[in-house]
Formats: C-alpha cells, structure tokens, sequence
C-alpha cells in the first residue's frame, strides 16, 4: 500500500514524480526568463524620457509616437512611453507660451 504525501490545509499539492504546483495543476517545462531590457535595464521609453530633458522635447515626441502608432511587444517598455507621451503634451502647451510671454503688441 502506498504512502500518500501529507496535504497542508488550502495547498494543493503536486503528485509524486511532478514539479511545482500553480492554480492547482502542476507546471512542466523550463521556467520563463523575461530578457533584459535595453538600455542599462531601462527600456527605450525611459531612455527618450530622460534624453528628452537634455534635447529639448525631441525625443519625447518620438517615444509618443512610438506609443500611438507601434505596437510595442513588451510590457515593461510602455510605462516610459506613456511617461513620454504625458511629457510631449505638457511640453506641446508650456513651450508655446514659454515663448509669446513678454511679446505683447499693444
């Protein structure tokens, strides 16, 4: 007669001879490794972000433009994008107004 494995209350647990258990059914396979982001780790969209600061507003129109029109593959990049998409917006209005102040023509 066989042996059956202590259950702890609330987790399932895997039979003999199988691995891991996730939602109850137990997981085959090699584990996932998700690759390493661009850029130092940072991801392209942070890149034009903080690169935008440095070369007035550019990038941070392409980083919107990359998130409106591509589709981006990888969740960890569109933070950064969606960062340069809010950053291209603001600098859309105060740059404008940046520059007319100071040039009534009354």
């Amino acid at each position: 007669r066989a042996r059956r494995p202590l259950l702890r209350a609330g987790v399932p647990q895997a039979a003999p001879g199988y691995g891991p258990v996730v939602q109850g059914r137990p997981v085959e396979g090699r584990p996932v490794r998700m690759r390493r982001l661009p850029c130092c780790g940072l991801g392209m969209g942070w890149l034009l972000f903080i690169a935008g600061f440095f070369l007035a507003a550019i990038p941070w129109y392409i980083g919107a433009f990359v998130l409106i029109c591509v589709r981006v593959h990888d969740h960890r990049e569109k933070p950064g994008y969606v960062a340069c998409t809010v950053a291209a917006i603001i600098a859309a209005i105060v740059i404008p107004l940046g520059v007319t102040k100071g040039t009534d023509s009354w």
